[in-house]
Formats: C-alpha cells, sequence, structure tokens
C-alpha cells in the first residue's frame, strides 16, 4: 500500500470515527442525560423512553435524503468533494450539541433544538459511509485502466475491513469519553462533564478535513447524464432491494445491541458503568475482529462470512439477553464482547464488498449510499423503538430475540445465489 492509499484509508478510518464516535455518544447519552435534561418529566415510563428514542430515530429519516444529496455530488464531482462536506456537517452539529442549553432553561426549545441537530448529523452521515469506503475499495485508488464496469479490486477484503474498523474505534472512544466524563464527582457530569465528550469530537474533525483536502490520484467516474438516483431506481431495483435487505441484520443487529440494551439493562438496574464498560469492551471487540474476516473474506468470499454473521446473530440474540439479566460485570461484558465479535464483526467487515460490487462505477456512490441509508431506516432506525415495545409487552427480551432472528433470515434472503449475480441493466 502506497501513500496515497494510505491517506485514503485514514481519512476512511478518520470519517467513520467521528461519525460513530457520535453515535455512541448520543446513544450512551440518551437514558444517562438527555431523557433527564431535553425532556418533560412524565408519569408514563414508556413515554419517557420514547421520547428521547424517536429524536435518536429522526436523525435515519432524514439519512436517505443525505445519501441521495452527496451521492449525487460524489458521482457528479468526486468523492472527496462530498466526504469534505459530510465530516464538516457531523462535526459542527456533534460539537453543537454540546454547548446546548437545556429544558430546565429554554424548554421545549430544548428538544427541539437537539432534533434539529440530529436531522443535521442523519443527513451528512447518509453520504458519509458509502463515500468513505468506496474510495478505499477502487474511487480514486483504483488502478487507471479499470473496466469501466468493474467492481471494487478484489483482495481487499482486508483494507475494507479495516475502514470498518474505524467504526468500532469511533464507538469505543465515544464510549470511553461519556464513561471518563460519568466518573466525575457529585453533579458535574450532567452539569457540564457530558458537553466535554461531545466537545471533544472537534480534532478527529479538523484531521478528518484537512486528510480530504489532499487531491485525489485519479478522476472520477464519468458523469451520469441524469440524476443518479433516478438511473439507480430505473436500472438496479433488483440489486438495491437486495443491499437493503442485507444492512437488516448488520445494521439492525448493532443498534439492538447497543442502544436497545442499554435501555433494557437500565431498565433492570443494571449499574450503568457496567452497561458503558461492556459496550465499550464489545464495541473493541468488533474492531479487532473486523480485519480477521476481511482477511477470511478474501479466500473463503465475502457472502459466506456475512451468512455466518446472520447465523450467529439468529442463535445468540437469546443468549445475549439472559446474560445480561445474569447481573454480573463479567456477563454483561461477555455479552458485548461476544455478540459484537461474533455477530455484527463478520457481517460489517464484508458489507462494503457486498454493496458496491452491485453498482456501476458512474452510479456507485448513490446506490450504496441509497442502499445503505434506506436499509439504516427499516432496520437502525425503528429497531430500537419496536423492540421497546415489544419489551412493555412482554416484560422481557424473549420478543426482541425473535426479531433479531428475523432481520437474520431476511438478509440471508439477499444473499442467495442467483440474487448475488444479479446486476444493474444496461442502458439509461
Amino acid at each position: 500500500m502506497h501513500g496515497s492509499e494510505r491517506r485514503v484509508l485514514a481519512s476512511a478510518i478518520i470519517g467513520n470515527i467521528v461519525e460513530w464516535y457520535d453515535f455512541a455518544l448520543y446513544t450512551a447519552a440518551t437514558p444517562l442525560v438527555f431523557g433527564q435534561l431535553f425532556f418533560a418529566h412524565g408519569q408514563d415510563s414508556l413515554l419517557v423512553q420514547t421520547e428521547p428514542l424517536m429524536v435518536f430515530a429522526a436523525g435515519f429519516v432524514v439519512r436517505p435524503l443525505g445519501g441521495l444529496f452527496f451521492g449525487a455530488l460524489g458521482d457528479r464531482r468526486g468523492h472527496r468533494e462530498a466526504l469534505r462536506w459530510t465530516l464538516l456537517l457531523i462535526g459542527i452539529a456533534t460539537a453543537l450539541i454540546g454547548v446546548l442549553p437545556t429544558h430546565a432553561r429554554i424548554g421545549m426549545m430544548a428538544p427541539l433544538l437537539l432534533l434539529g441537530l440530529r436531522l443535521v448529523q442523519g443527513f451528512a452521515a447518509g453520504g458519509e459511509w458509502a463515500g468513505a469506503v468506496l474510495i478505499v475499495g477502487e474511487g480514486e485508488t483504483a488502478p487507471r485502466d479499470t473496466p469501466a464496469r468493474a467492481g471494487p479490486a478484489t483482495g481487499r477484503g482486508v483494507a475494507f475491513a479495516l475502514s470498518q474498523s474505524g467504526v468500532a474505534a469511533g464507538m469505543v472512544l465515544g464510549t470511553a469519553a461519556l464513561l471518563l466524563a460519568r466518573s466525575l464527582p457529585g453533579d458535574a457530569f450532567l452539569a457540564y462533564g457530558w458537553r466535554l465528550a461531545f466537545l471533544a469530537a472537534v480534532p478527529f474533525v479538523a484531521l478528518g478535513v484537512w486528510l480530504r483536502g489532499i487531491p485525489p490520484g485519479r478522476p472520477a467516474a464519468p458523469t451520469p447524464s441524469r440524476p443518479p438516483a433516478i438511473m439507480v431506481l430505473r436500472r438496479c431495483g433488483l440489486p438495491l432491494a437486495c443491499g437493503m435487505a442485507l444492512r437488516l441484520a448488520e445494521n439492525g443487529g448493532v443498534y439492538l445491541m447497543t442502544v436497545f440494551a442499554l435501555f433494557y439493562g437500565h431498565a433492570r438496574h443494571i449499574p450503568d458503568a457496567w452497561l458503558l464498560m461492556g459496550s465499550m469492551a464489545g464495541m473493541a471487540a468488533d474492531g479487532l475482529a473486523m480485519p480477521c474476516f476481511g482477511w477470511l473474506a478474501d479466500r473463503i468470499g465475502a457472502p459466506r462470512v456475512y451468512l455466518g454473521g446472520a447465523v450467529a446473530l439468529a442463535v445468540l440474540a437469546e443468549p445475549f439477553f439472559m446474560l445480561l439479566d445474569h447481573d454480573t460485570l463479567w456477563s454483561v461484558v461477555l455479552a458485548f464482547t461476544g455478540g459484537m465479535a461474533l455477530c455484527h464483526a463478520p457481517m460489517i467487515a464484508v458489507e462494503p464488498a457486498l454493496l458496491a460490487r452491485l453498482f456501476p462505477p458512474e452510479l456507485r456512490y448513490s446506490g450504496v449510499a441509497m442502499a445503505h441509508e434506506l436499509g439504516a431506516v427499516l432496520a437502525g432506525g425503528i429497531s430500537p423503538l419496536v423492540a421497546a415495545g415489544l419489551y412493555h409487552a412482554t416484560g422481557g427480551a424473549s420478543g426482541t430475540a425473535l426479531y433479531m432472528a428475523a432481520l437474520a433470515a431476511a438478509s440471508a434472503v439477499a444473499l442467495w445465489p442467483p440474487l448475488r449475480r444479479t446486476g444493474c441493466r444496461s442502458g439509461a
């Protein structure tokens, strides 16, 4: 890997760190901070839990719009042009959350401003992931003689997986930052400690924007004659559906094992420090396992590795919650580390390659962004809300475990060989 490729990989990792640092912060801060400081307290326990989750889910609603906008920008003007803006917007919104006044100071404006910044984050995040992984897989680092309709470079499973390690690194750093702030004495955490964790994203943003300002090594793919999103819908309907289905197990699973698991543990009176330490250990294990599964994908194929993760999600869903219910620090840590390393890591490590091969170069940014973000709305956006409803209906996690198995089964269908061989139709 030469110098320009290392810079491209570093910029992709930094982008994922910033995006998922924000995700981890918001995830952990929702039950510990936002529910207490930004929303009016009522008597309905379900409403108290779901109001912050609804703001969390709102970020997913606009992600497809961000995917459409930045996908078109990336397909027309180059990946880096789009990626500088996505990273800058995510970073600014994250920092501004750190200085928002609370409900006690400005009343209903507090959750409304939080919602507005969450929408900005979601819009920018809609174009971040797709562009970051594509410049690693082919984009500006691909050889100049790459065929026009070729997929991402082969043998790059480890590079793809390393770019996704930024996801785990961001979540570890975000959780660690909030855990460190949580250790402040007295009321310092709610007074200002959590704010410092959000403001700490600024240096990562500055570094990422600088890396993405380096001139690209090759021009972008030919500019589409029509809006890329329209061309994806007309030419790549079935590949788009397959890409969205692949997101169900990976994205839905990880949000259930992080966002909902924190709410579940909080409701079961598991100490917050245990949940944060378990989540942080799980993300660390996730990031360490990703390159291993990327290496394995280069040898047995990405579809088989992904299928292994989906099967593990279905099988280990019930034991995951049983370990949380065991109510010891080590059982909580084991639940998060086992679930993330065995279920999420194999799927996220190969998902970039699986999505990228579905679309031709001139539509790849838009196609991958649309599949990634539309799938996220159906999976990560609503999964915690569905799980919260199931928990209040049943009083336990058995319904959520079945829901996780259903998501895994839906993604497995997208790996069916006839669908894997389906490509986009030629022509406009």
